[in-house]
C-alpha cells in the first residue's frame, strides 16, 4: 500500500467549507478520516489509539465552540507532549513514578455478615 493510499489528500478548504455547510457531514468525515488513520497503525498499537482518541473525544465534546475546541487540543497536544519529554529525558524516572502509582485493589464484600455465612442456596 503507497503512502498516497494510506493518507489520501485532504484539503483544508474542503473540509473547512463542509464544517460550515454541513456540521454533521463535516463530523461524519472526521471520524471516518480518524478511523482509517488509526487502522493504518500497527495491529499491536491500535487498541491504544482507539483508547486514546475516545478520551480526546470526549474531552473535546464539552466544547462546541471552534476556538474553545481548538484551544482545548491544543493544552492536550502539551500536555501528552510534556509527558513524552520527560519519557525521553529520564525513563527510569517514569517507570518508577508509574509503578509507586499503581495500588493494590481493596475487595470488600457486598453482603451482610449474616449471608456471608450462609450455605450457598439457603435463604432463611
Amino acid at each position: 500500500m503507497s503512502e498516497k493510499d494510506r493518507y489520501p489528500d485532504i484539503a483544508f478548504d474542503e473540509l473547512s467549507t463542509l464544517y460550515k455547510n454541513d456540521p454533521d457531514k463535516f463530523e461524519e468525515q472526521r471520524r471516518a478520516l480518524i478511523d482509517q488513520t488509526i487502522e493504518n497503525f500497527p495491529e499491536d498499537c491500535r487498541r491504544r489509539a482507539q483508547g486514546l482518541q475516545f478520551t480526546i473525544d470526549c474531552k473535546l465534546d464539552r466544547y462546541k465552540d471552534p476556538i474553545m475546541r481548538m484551544n482545548k487540543m491544543v493544552e492536550i497536544f502539551w500536555e501528552h507532549f510534556s509527558v513524552f519529554q520527560e519519557t525521553i529525558n529520564d525513563p527510569e524516572k517514569v517507570l518508577q513514578e508509574r509503578r509507586a502509582a499503581r495500588q493494590g485493589a481493596k475487595v470488600i464484600s457486598l453482603h451482610s455478615r449474616s449471608e456471608r455465612d450462609r450455605p450457598w442456596g439457603e435463604t432463611h
